[in-house]
């Protein structure tokens, strides 16, 4: 870029320490600067002699550039036109066109810890919608039959408020289970929770402890394939029939529960009492032992006497198949809880 002082009246580019122009001798002598326009602290031009005074520089504007460059003044000031008439100052006008400065983006986090910088901290935190759809979806519960070797079976949907289990009555049957009673039990569906309920049946409806649950005296549970009942009756006391005579006897045990075995066919088999206050029941090594029980786990069960209550507490000691409790009235039934109703095993499903 060739850098000079314009003539105004001829347009002819001139040497920057000219003063008048070449072509038509015009005086080229610059307008007065306005103290405003002088930029402070800025050097002489490059051109200029090693003793020359710093020189004033003119800042001139245009339409197409928003910026504005410096430019030298002449060293000495020209002589007026004899006519007295001023000329208009000359000046050199820069065709570079600066670039715009684009500010730059501000962080909105922390780059360490992932914290909301404080210019963001006064803002309205974002609204978190809700997917009311999933949430508010209603849960039919369900019953999946356990075949052999934990298998799962048929799955019943329970999409009506009352369901009947039974043999020849109800909404699910099981017509060639000769150990269900003809309308067994109900199963009834409040909002998303499922209760069951013994119907007067004949072997009743057992549920599976999570925990130690206390029992009372006529209570039955299932450990394996036995069908056991707790007697928790104290003993007669001993004494002499109507004739005064006494009954030969063995030595009454010193316990507060008994187990009886209920047989096949009403009858009653094994009956063990507790040694002191605590009963174990398994396959081997036990207070009562089942040893050709291939359900019983070899530590099944135990029966501990509750030392602020008359009940007897009933715990499953880690036992595979599990310990299960027959109910009385209508009990809750949970996500995962397993039933056991005539020959029939099953679990509950509500999710």
């Amino acid at each position: 870029m060739e850098l000079g002082l314009a003539c105004s009246v001829c347009g002819h580019l001139n040497q920057l320490r000219a003063v008048s122009c070449d072509r038509c001798a015009a005086a080229l002598a610059p307008q007065p600067i306005a103290p405003s326009a002088v930029l402070p602290n800025v050097g002489a031009h490059p051109s200029a002699g090693a003793g020359s005074p710093p020189r004033p520089v003119t800042q001139v504007s245009t339409a197409s550039s928003p910026a504005t460059v410096p430019l030298p003044s002449l060293q000495g000031q020209p002589s007026a036109p004899q006519n007295g008439a001023v000329k208009p100052p000359s000046t050199v006008i820069s065709s570079v066109q600066p670039a715009t400065a684009v500010p730059a983006a501000q962080p909105r986090f922390n780059a360490v810890t992932g914290a909301p910088l404080e210019a963001l901290q006064g803002k309205p935190a974002a609204k978190t919608m809700f997917f009311g759809a999933l949430q508010q979806q209603h849960v039919v519960p369900r019953l999946v039959v356990i075949k052999g070797e934990g298998g799962d079976g048929v799955t019943y949907h329970l999409s009506a408020t009352n369901h009947i289990v039974g043999r020849s009555t109800g909404e699910i049957r099981f017509n060639e289970d000769f150990f269900l009673s003809p309308e067994h039990a109900l199963f009834s569906v409040q909002g998303n929770r499922l209760f069951a309920k013994d119907l007067g049946s004949v072997n009743g409806v057992f549920v599976r402890i999570k925990s130690p649950v206390p029992l009372d005296h006529g209570d039955c549970f299932l450990v394996g394939e036995q069908l056991l009942r707790l007697d928790s009756a104290p003993f007669n006391e001993p004494g002499p029939d109507v004739n005064h005579t006494y009954s030969y006897t063995s030595p009454r045990p010193d316990a507060r529960f008994r187990v009886v075995q209920l047989l096949a066919g009403g009858g009653e088999g094994r009956i063990v009492s507790a040694q002191g206050t605590t009963l174990t029941l398994g396959r081997e090594a036990n207070h009562m032992n089942f040893p050709q029980d291939r359900f019983i786990s070899g530590r099944h069960a135990r029966l501990d006497s509750a030392s602020d209550s008359h009940h007897i507490i009933l715990t499953d000691t880690g036992s595979r198949n599990g310990t299960f409790v027959r109910i009385k009235g209508a009990v809750e039934l949970f996500h995962g809880d397993y039933i056991f109703i005539g020959q029939q095993l099953l679990r509950v499903e509500i999710s």
